[in-house]
């Protein structure tokens, strides 16, 4: 049993469910965010990257991932890079073929290929399920990859690292990238090559997170607001903080309200269109009428003179201008119904700016429960401000936008 603070009237967490003013609310996890998982590829640009499951190029002849983003948990990550290191000493480096799975991707490579020599029960989970595994191949200064064995996923003895009928150069390739990754502290699969264990992974929870809705790792707070029910603009948000223990939470449930469309598919946000888009967006800054604001974020007062440009044409679309433009349109950032007395920018749609796929996200003030927005996150007044409050520009505030709840 635990007491969140900063909650909205008497919460009560049990079994990972939420008692709400009599309402039953599903708790989400950092877990189901995947919070303990970093971005290999924004820690370190010179390890290739291969994601075979991100391809059809692999046992299954599907694409299995929505993104080719090699994510590992924080420990073994820095681990990884270390082996790096080691190989870089030398003059070669790690090609990544496959890292963080997700359960349901583990699932269907079980269906096709049901061998726990090669593929592991979904029903235990696979070290790739928590983060704690990499599969990695060999390549030289330029990048080029290293004959090896075998290929990579090759059900077959010539994966087996104690197979001898390969050529000198594959046989030496093989004990290169072995000794470099149990130096890093790996250790190595017997029947595939390719195939090395964080040693602690037992520590490590399995996870389903979507990939493309895992923060970038220098986020120490993050904000999770789920995918409503279908037909419901109403929703939940959650607050993380990250400690020297792992992620705790911090704030949520809070009641928000949503886009009159709902959340927005990957990627499809459009000008106009009354969703939320999902992803993952910074936060900040805030901004509100008022000429100061309880927070250490950066903060901006909104006067008469200030609108944001939501015209698609513009060369100053989706961007805070103070002035009105002539023959563009825009939003006041100064409204007479108070919906931004208090607010946070949502970095949507920010680097680089797109013509015609949204602007002017906002968490905002809302209009009332269950009333929608036209794709902004709107709450209570009190609730934003304690939101306002807690953010820190020095923890990379992050928010999450239309994660699956159940």
């Amino acid at each position: 049993m635990k007491y969140f603070p900063g909650k909205v009237g008497c919460c009560l967490l049990l079994a990972g469910f939420v008692l709400l003013f009599g309402c039953v609310v599903q708790a989400v996890s950092p877990e189901q965010l995947g919070l303990g998982l970093a971005d290999v590829g924004v820690l370190d640009m010179s390890i290739v990257q291969d994601l075979k499951y991100a391809t059809a190029d692999n046992f299954t002849g599907q694409i299995l991932y929505p993104s080719a983003r090699c994510l590992l948990r924080e420990p073994v990550a820095y681990r990884l890079l270390q082996a790096q290191r080691n190989l870089r000493a030398q003059g070669l480096g790690l090609k990544v073929f496959d890292c963080y799975r997700p359960i349901e991707v583990q699932r269907k490579m079980w269906k096709i290929y049901p061998d726990p020599n090669y593929v592991a029960d979904p029903a235990s989970g696979s070290r790739h399920n928590r983060g704690a595994s990499i599969d990695v191949g060999l390549v030289d200064a330029k990048g080029r990859e290293l004959p090896m064995p075998s290929s990579f996923d090759e059900f077959s003895e010539r994966s087996h690292i104690d197979y001898m009928e390969a050529t000198p150069e594959a046989l030496r390739n093989r004990q290169v990238l072995q000794t470099a990754m149990v130096q890093a502290g790996f250790q190595y699969m017997t029947t595939e090559w390719w195939h090395f264990d964080s040693p602690d992974w037992k520590i490590f929870q399995l996870s389903d997170a979507d990939s493309r809705l895992v923060p970038s790792p220098d986020a120490a707070q993050v904000l999770a607001v789920a995918q409503p029910k279908r037909g419901s603009v109403e929703s939940f948000l959650w607050g993380f903080e990250k400690t020297p223990h792992g992620w705790d939470a911090v704030l949520g449930p809070i009641p928000v309200s949503l886009g009159r469309a709902g959340i927005a598919a990957f990627d499809q946000k459009r000008e106009g269109d009354g969703m939320t888009p999902r992803g993952v967006y910074t936060l900040g800054p805030v901004f509100g009428y008022a000429a100061t604001a309880e927070t250490r974020m950066p903060y901006r007062q909104a006067t008469d003179l200030d609108v944001w440009v939501d015209e698609p044409a513009s060369p100053r679309y989706n961007q805070w201008v103070r002035g009105i433009p002539p023959h563009e349109s825009h939003e006041k950032m100064r409204r007479a119904d108070g919906l931004y007395q208090l607010g946070i920018v949502v970095g949507y749609n920010t680097a680089p700016v797109v013509a015609g796929r949204g602007s002017a996200i906002f968490l905002h003030v809302w209009k009332g429960s269950g009333q929608p927005t036209s794709g902004c996150v709107a709450m209570k007044l009190t609730d934003l401000e304690r939101i306002t409050a807690w953010l820190d520009p020095n923890k990379k505030p992050q928010i999450i936008l239309g994660y699956q709840g159940d």
